[in-house]
Parts: structure tokens; sequence; C-alpha cells
């Protein structure tokens, strides 16, 4: 774990709910200078803490009316077949998220599509050019609840909120 003071934490908290908001801005919410809050923020990407600042785009504006999580289930668990899948979905733009997981399936996707005519393709290159996966499950997501990525900066006790 990197060594983070509080004023680290509460701007990495800040920048994640709106990484175009000003250092100046921040500045006045955390009590340091806007210089400071930048060389916090340098150091915070160099270090890797901040991986990468992103603009997250509203599906339905561009036309992608379709979301849903798909469980994965590969047929040989053998290094090059899960490797080779997995470039296979680095290189998937529909895939949003992928994440190896424990459980019935071994991955999880989260796929954004225009339509469900477009995740059928998806589904039949996906089947088609690997021929590693054994089968899929599609959860085809009705309503978007809550759409993020932020990481949560402090332990908090769910019964006080603290």
């Amino acid at each position: 774990m990197p060594d983070l003071d509080e004023l680290d934490l509460r701007i990495l908290d800040l920048v994640q709910d709106d990484a175009d908001q000003s250092s100046e801005a921040m500045a006045g919410a955390v009590g340091l200078s806007a210089s400071a809050v930048q060389r916090r923020l340098a150091r915070l990407k160099r270090d890797g803490i901040i991986e990468r600042v992103v603009a997250l785009a509203e599906p339905r504006s561009v036309g992608h009316t379709v979301t849903v999580l798909v469980e994965v289930e590969i047929d040989n668990e053998r290094r090059s077949a899960l490797e080779g899948f997995q470039r296979w979905v680095l290189d998937a733009p529909e895939v949003q998220s992928c994440w190896y997981v424990t459980g019935d399936a071994d991955y999880a996707l989260l796929v954004c599509t225009r339509d469900l005519d477009a995740y059928n393709a998806f589904i039949e290159r996906l089947m088609t050019e690997q021929p590693v996966v054994r089968k899929y499950k599609s959860l085809i997501a009705l309503k978007t609840i809550k759409r993020g990525l932020k990481v949560p900066v402090r332990c908090s006790d769910p019964g006080t909120g603290a």
C-alpha cells in the first residue's frame, strides 16, 4: 500500500468525482495551494495511484442501448488458452471491462453494443474466433442504477458511515 496522507486521499477522492475541476477548486476544498495540489496530483500519477484520467461517455447518447454482463466459461484452462482469450478481449471494442473470476464462470465481461443485433454479432465472433469458450451466459441490463469507476479511498464501517 502506498504511503498516502489524508490530503492525498482527499485529493484522490475529489479528482475521482470530477477530474475536470481546477486545481484551484481542489486546493480550496483541501486547504492547500493550487501548486501543491498539482504537485500531489503529478506524484499520484507518477506513482501509478492515478492510473489514467478518462471521460465517461453516456452510452445512449452515442447510440449504445444494450449493456450486457457476460459470464464466460473456458473449455481448457491452460495458460496459453487463457492468454489467447485475454488478448482477444483486449482487442474487442464492445468489451468495456473484463475480470478473471471465481465460481462457475472463468471470466465476467461488461459488454456495450448499439442493439441486440450488434450483441449477437459480438457473440458470434466470440464463439467463432475463440474455440476455447465452452459456454456463455448473458445478463442483459434492463436499467442502469449506478455506473462509475470511483474507488473508495477510505475504509469505512458500514454501520457508522465513518
